[in-house]
């Protein structure tokens, strides 16, 4: 099975998620678990960094549709990062570029969310720690 999440990185009241491979039905929803669970816990600033997610299909971009429109109901804010040509033009079409800010960086999504500071430990939504390979 393909690993949705390497880590996720909190960045004070900000977490950043590293989805990875392929996000379609199964690794979406995995995906929208793990938004839950920290919106859950309070967080609204969610920066999803792209940088190793090879393609995403129809249907994992209908679930993050309802995942930035539940954090987005909530009063909370969500930027991309580090989209591939390939997904971007896939953003472009369906129109999410039109509501969600993309930035080529996980840097410059951060700054512009006003994140700042040394990350937190990284982290799995449950607490327990994971490391992100470069």
């Amino acid at each position: 099975m393909i690993e949705i999440l390497k880590g996720c990185r909190e960045f004070g009241d900000t977490v950043v998620l590293y989805p990875q491979n392929y996000i379609n039905g199964i690794e979406g929803e995995k995906l929208e678990e793990v938004c839950e669970t920290f919106f859950a816990k309070g967080i609204k600033k969610f920066v999803i960094d792209f940088s190793e997610t090879d393609i995403i299909n129809s249907i994992g971009v209908s679930i993050l549709i309802g995942i930035i429109e539940k954090i987005k109901e909530s009063k909370g804010v969500v930027l991309f990062s580090g989209l591939s040509k390939v997904n971007l033009e896939v953003f472009r079409i369906v129109g999410l570029t039109k509501l969600i800010p993309s930035f080529a960086t996980e840097a410059g999504a951060l700054e512009e969310m006003g994140a700042t500071g040394t990350p937190l430990a990284p982290s799995a939504p449950g607490g327990v720690s994971i490391e992100r390979t470069p």
